[in-house]
């Protein structure tokens, strides 16, 4: 039969195939990694020891950290449905929800991208006002780092 493995995408009996390999640096002695994709699938995330490095799918660059988030070793880590938002929990007994700067930055330079296409003037409008409230949003944050 030649039907499809939903499990990894590839035909019955077929290899499954690596598509992408990198390395990531951590001062975890166990080497231990937790990794998680958002669900657009534009945003790797990876966590070792109490930091997390976000990284562009597209392209493996690094494009956001947060460091010392917990007090002791990140054990979980989960994008909200919308990617909006980014989940951990510690071995500190704490569960936090981060707000992804991230994904709110590969956010406005789509918009920015269809925006150079749109040809409707409410949709050029709704994008504009997008790309604005997000980039306020993004320097409000900076400046609480």
């Amino acid at each position: 039969s030649s039907g499809i493995n939903a499990e990894y995408g590839g035909h019955l009996n077929e290899d499954p195939k690596l598509l992408v390999s990198g390395e990531y640096s951590t001062d975890d002695t166990q080497g231990t990694a937790h990794v998680a994709m958002s669900p657009d699938g534009r945003i790797v995330a990876i966590a070792t020891t109490n930091n997390i490095s976000l990284y562009n799918s597209d392209t493996a660059e690094q494009i956001d950290t947060l460091i010392g988030i917990h007090s002791d070793s990140i054990t979980r880590l989960e994008f909200s449905d919308t990617g909006k938002y980014i989940f951990t929990c510690g071995k500190d007994k704490t569960v936090r929800v981060w707000l992804s700067r991230a994904g709110m930055r590969r956010d406005v330079e789509l918009w920015a991208e269809s925006l150079k296409s749109a040809t409707n003037p409410s949709h050029k409008e709704r994008l504009k006002t997008q790309i604005a409230e997000t980039t306020a949003r993004l320097a409000e944050l900076a400046a609480l780092c």
